[in-house]
């Protein structure tokens, strides 16, 4: 009875991790099978070891199954198509209507002229959006005269159209929030809103 006693203690030191010390140890779940199968083998009889070791499988499968882990690409944006002359326009519009504010406010012109070609209460082309009667005043009259595409507005309408600065403002005015809309923040003289 002793020797079935101690043989059981050991085997649950040897699981456990405790050594004879009295210290704790880690083991892998690795460690503790090699471990148990020795105190099993070398607490039984030299007759009955063969029938255990027979007994005992060759090769272990992991003591926890590995989840399966499946790597996943993120989808590259999707960048819209927009002709070379499209860009040109929205950089023309952005100099009629925010040449003096500073590039977050001309990114958030670019970004209202966007918003809108996505938005279903405006139309859905950048000629037709920058063109739609009473919207971006710039574009008509003396101002337009004096503007021309500038590189640097062109590059901002690139930047925007990979990445835009904000999703949501349809809406600007210069000097205050337009009567519709909701209104959002202001950036330099321009008062920016959301449709909803």
């Amino acid at each position: 009875m002793k020797k079935l006693i101690c043989s059981l203690l050991v085997v649950v030191m040897a699981l456990t991790g405790i050594s004879f010390s009295g210290k704790a140890e880690t083991a892998s779940a690795y460690e503790a099978a090699d471990t148990y199968e020795a105190v099993v083998v070398n607490s039984v009889k030299p007759a009955e070891k063969a029938d255990i070791s027979a007994d005992m499988p060759k090769e272990r499968a992991p003591a926890v199954e590995q989840p399966v882990v499946e790597e996943t690409v993120a989808a590259e944006p999707e960048v819209p198509s927009v002709s070379q002359e499209e860009i040109e326009l929205i950089a023309l519009c952005v100099m009629a209507e925010a040449e003096g504010e500073c590039e977050y406010g001309q990114r958030l012109v670019i970004d209202v002229i966007l918003n809108r070609v996505d938005d279903p209460h405006f139309p859905d082309t950048i000629y037709d959006v920058i063109y739609q009667k009473n919207q971006f005043s710039g574009m008509y009259g003396d101002r337009i005269t004096r503007c021309y595409v500038k590189d640097e507005l062109v590059q901002l309408v690139r930047e925007e159209l990979e990445s835009r600065t904000n999703y949501d403002a349809v809406f600007f005015r210069t000097g205050h929030y337009h009567s519709y809309g909701v209104p959002m923040f202001q950036v330099g003289a321009h008062y920016f809103s959301s449709y909803d």
